[in-house]
């Protein structure tokens, strides 16, 4: 047994605090001596805490959390803030055990669920009473203390400087192989106006070995010439040291070589172009890898996961020299931050490469996307890449529960559509009729357009009784967004034969209206009495198609719309507030009905990918068992089990005189996950089975790539994929016919090269218009909201939280890392600012990483740091908006919080009580107490350490 001596911890107190002969205190049953100040035992050191299962049951059961009356101390002459400090840490006490119960081993998801309505009850009850309490001898905030709000989430800082990724490892004098051969390109530079264009080829260096230094040399030599400030530097990364293991002990190596990349230094007053003088399609293929089962216990569900995006030279001619060997790795970018899946890939016009994917919330270590914040469980983000793999914006839906992205399409002027599904709130979306509520979990359909800088310009949400989400988008003329999708019941203003089915598919339609928003222009149904999806749109004028799997058939059905477009007098603001009447050009009304139909057969289990228009015929992919597929023009036979497969057929449905059909297979089943298609050729992604093309297993579950001439049925090329842990699952394929190019030897990317970003706070984080939080300035004081509107930047924003607090807060814009973000703080000494989450809800806190809490100045007074405003000290409980108990990790997360404004309530009381006896608890020289009794609470404490001790020593 471990033994402990109380009394060495008596001593030390009674000397520390010059207390010699020290009595019992005054305990809560008893009246203390005249004159001497009362301090009541804590019920977390006496023993009045009920057990954890009475406070679950109560609380499941509807009683009160926090329960003031019940902690009023029987102790005249106490504070009445002890009281008011005990019901605080009660309810805290209970919201924790409510956290352990959901832990516990065998609970099902109904009990979680009461548990975490009880405990989402819980935290709004502490919530509103820590904000509403007055105390006399100190303050307790819901957030942190703080002498500054610096939010970690901002705004991106405009840079204009380029890094490549690294061209070669090895020494500085080293020529660099990939420099080698014909390479050449342009940078056209456009400054105040005028273009100049500048012809970069190695072969002007002659005989001067080609290494980083001299390319760069070479190069700026070029650009001052022709008079410009922009410049090419060496970016050096020293290498680090290896270490293997020979005969069981580590050795260290040194680094095989130090990295090198190339830096573009800009100028703000030239804008720069880069073309090569020939190029190939290029094939941008996204991965997720990671073993789905590590420990091979599914209910631990520990699976870590990454996904990647790789860049491929095209097989084919054209491309020139430098452009790349077909089928060639161009590079492989690692995706950033907790991306789940990649759902779909496509290349913009500009050669950009736009992706849409499910983010899910911070946790193992991995950080947010691109520093924005997940509000839910997943959210949906729209990533813009240049072709050389660098990310250039981030875009997150900003849902507050669980959203999934399941479509992307891309305008030919750079907007942008993404449409899926959600459950909980969407602030700021243009509901139907009968959306679910923010605390349902059915799902809704959504749809988000964006402009051609990523700035969202509306989001609609509409849905039915039940589950409901939009699988497929395609942008049409006359500024008509076309949504297909799935419902499992009547969607309003829904025409059509009913199909009265489980899953019915549906196609509608928006255009943005005078007012500047969404409109629906109609809602189609179609489908079978069984399960019915929508897998792709496409758009031929005024005719529409969509393709769909109806009781596992594949359909396509061609849609006639003609849109009634408008010019109206609209009055609006203009931007500098003033109203104007101005003439508006829109789509008012359209009208839809039924074409051609065509049934391509069973897909026998098997599913669509999705369709193209590709050189004035419509394709349609995906994977199938059935070797009889209504397709004329065979080129190849099926190889067994699932194959995929790619059809040509007319775009008018009926004339299948050009139809070609090519299936693509080994002896296993191959799913396609991932389809597009140029100038003929089609390119496919998907999970590889045994024998596929007869290239060998590479890993324990494979994906492919392949390229395909559908007229003939040739595999161009095509290649086996593996990753992390062995397995691999390609989820999307998008192809650009002129990425490929000599500007792949050097990392840089073809086109315009953008530094500009977006200032508007809904773009560069997860914030959504009409997202709240509040301010105020003294205790119990009125709490003023700030709502974000969809223009504002963060200049605005600290325009609003100045006049908001009456000018006592000191806003400004501060840098981090490479973000502008904002910070706020007292005016002066005597200001303090206590900063409050949104309700209901709307909060933005999180979104714009601001902790939230009590902001004041401090002066040290005698050795001790306090308030410069003169009151007493504050204590912040840091408790979040939300905690979830639906997973392990947000139990944890829920357990860490709960845990630490506990303490803070603990320290809360044993300082109030040191300050009533009388007792110094810094090392400053502000005088003690000379005499008196040692605190109950103490000695209390005292006895539970030792009987902690006692039960460790068994």
């Amino acid at each position: 047994m471990i033994s402990f001596d109380s009394n060495l911890l008596l001593n030390f107190y009674q000397a520390r605090s010059s207390l010699a002969g020290a009595g019992a205190s005054a305990s809560s049953g008893a009246t203390p001596a005249r004159g001497k100040a009362v301090v009541p035992n804590a019920p977390w050191l006496g023993g009045g805490i009920p057990p954890a299962s009475e406070l679950v049951r109560a609380a499941v059961n509807g009683r009160k959390f926090v329960d003031e009356a019940a902690n009023t101390s029987k102790l005249k002459g106490a504070s009445p803030d002890y009281a008011k400090l005990f019901s605080t840490y009660q309810a805290l006490n209970t919201m924790s055990a409510l956290i352990t119960e959901a832990g516990k081993k065998g609970q099902t998801d109904g009990e979680i669920a009461r548990l975490q309505t009880a405990l989402t009850r819980g935290l709004g009850e502490v919530s509103g009473y820590v904000q509403n309490l007055s105390l006399d001898q100190l303050r307790l905030t819901t957030g942190s203390v703080m002498t500054t709000d610096k939010a970690t989430v901002g705004v991106p800082k405009a840079t204009y400087s380029y890094k490549t990724d690294t061209l070669y490892t090895g020494q500085v004098d080293d020529e660099v192989p990939r420099f080698k051969g014909d390479v050449s390109f342009s940078v056209a530079v456009k400054s105040f106006g005028v273009t100049s264009n500048v012809t970069m080829n190695l072969a002007e260096m002659g005989s001067t070995p080609r290494t980083m230094s001299n390319v760069v040399t070479y190069m700026n030599g070029k650009l001052k010439a022709a008079g410009f400030n922009t410049s090419f530097s060496v970016q050096r990364t020293p290498g680090e040291q290896r270490t293997v293991q020979v005969g069981g002990k580590p050795v260290t190596l040194p680094a095989t070589g130090d990295d090198f990349a190339l830096r573009i230094n800009g100028d703000s007053a030239e804008q720069l172009t880069f073309t090569a003088p020939t190029a190939a399609p290029a094939v941008y293929v996204t991965t997720k890898a990671g073993d789905p089962d590590p420990d091979k216990k599914p209910e631990t569900k520990d699976a870590v996961y990454e996904s990647t995006l790789t860049k491929y030279s095209a097989a084919g001619t054209g491309g020139g020299p430098g452009a790349g060997a077909p089928g060639g790795k161009v590079f492989t970018e690692t995706l950033q931050g907790t991306i789940n899946t990649v759902r779909k890939s496509l290349t913009g016009a500009d050669g950009s490469v736009y992706m849409l994917a499910d983010v899910d919330t911070a946790v193992s270590g991995k950080t947010d996307i691109n520093g924005q914040v997940i509000k839910g469980q997943s959210d949906v983000a729209l990533l813009k890449y240049d072709n050389a793999g660098h990310l250039l914006y981030a875009r997150t839906l900003g849902a507050t529960d669980s959203a999934s992205g399941l479509s992307l399409a891309v305008a030919d002027d750079g907007g942008v559509a993404v449409a899926g599904s959600v459950s909980g709130r969407l602030q700021g979306a243009v509901n139907g009729p009968i959306n679910n509520s923010d605390t349902s979990t059915t799902t809704d359909s959504f749809v988000t357009r964006y402009d051609a800088k990523g700035d969202e310009q509306w989001t609609v949400r509409r849905g039915g009784l039940q589950d409901d989400e939009a699988t497929a988008v395609a942008f049409g003329s006359d500024g008509v967004l076309y949504v297909g999708g799935r419902s499992k019941s009547d969607l309003p203003g829904a025409v059509g034969t009913d199909p009265t089915g489980g899953w019915d598919a549906y196609l509608t339609a928006f255009a943005t209206g005078a007012d500047g928003q969404p409109k629906s222009l109609f809602t189609q149904r179609f489908g079978t009495s069984e399960n019915d999806s929508v897998a792709g749109i496409v758009v031929n004028g005024a005719q529409v198609i969509v393709g769909s799997k109806e009781n596992g058939e594949a359909m396509l059905r061609a849609f006639n719309v003609t849109p009634n477009v408008v010019t109206e007098n609209v009055t609006q603001k203009d931007q500098y507030g003033a109203y104007q009447t101005v003439p508006v050009t829109y789509t008012k009304t359209a009208t839809v009905s039924q074409a051609a139909t065509r049934d391509l057969g069973s897909l026998k289990g098997g599913d669509l990918a999705g369709l193209k228009i590709d050189g004035g015929q419509l394709y349609v992919a995906g994977s199938t068992a059935n070797n009889l597929m209504s397709i004329n023009g065979a080129t190849t036979a099926p190889s067994g089990g699932m194959d995929a497969f790619v059809g040509r057929v007319s775009l008018d449905l009926t004339n299948n005189g050009q139809d070609a059909l090519t299936y693509y297979g080994g002896t296993g089943d191959d799913t396609v996950t991932g389809f597009d298609v140029a100038d003929g050729k089609a390119w496919l992604v998907g999970a590889a089975g045994k024998n596929l093309d007869g290239e060998a297993t590479v890993g324990t579950k494979d994906g492919y790539v392949a390229q395909l001439n559908v007229a003939t049925g040739a595999v161009d090329w095509s290649q086996r994929l593996t990753g992390k842990d062995g397995y691999a699952t390609p989820t999307s394929v998008a192809v650009d016919k002129s990425g490929a190019s000599s500007l792949d030897v050097l990392g840089l990317p073809s086109g315009v090269m953008d530094f500009t970003q977006s200032d508007r706070i809904v773009s560069a984080t997860s914030a959504r218009a009409g997202d709240t939080f509040q301010i105020r300035t003294r205790e119990r004081g009125s709490l003023t909201t700030i709502t974000i509107d969809a223009k504002d930047t963060l200049e605005t924003l600290a325009d609003k939280v100045k006049k908001a607090s009456g000018y006592r807060a000191k806003v400004e814009i501060g840098t981090s890392g490479n973000s502008r973000v904002l910070k706020i703080s007292p005016a002066s000494n005597t200001s303090t600012l206590e900063i409050v989450a949104g309700k209901g809800g709307t909060d933005v806190l999180k979104s714009l990483g601001l902790a939230g809490g009590v902001v004041r100045a401090t002066k040290l007074d005698g050795g001790k740091t306090v308030s410069a405003d003169g009151s007493g000290p504050v204590y912040g409980l840091q408790l979040p908006p939300e905690l979830d108990l639906s997973t392990e990790d947000g139990r944890k997360a829920a357990t860490l919080v709960v845990t630490r404004a506990m303490s803070q309530v603990r320290t809360a009381y044993r300082e109030a009580a040191d300050t009533a006896l009388g007792v110094k608890t810094d090392s400053g020289s502000g005088a003690g107490k000379s005499g008196g009794a040692v605190p109950k609470y103490l000695t209390d404490q005292i006895a539970n350490y030792q009987a902690a001790l006692s039960r460790l020593g068994g």
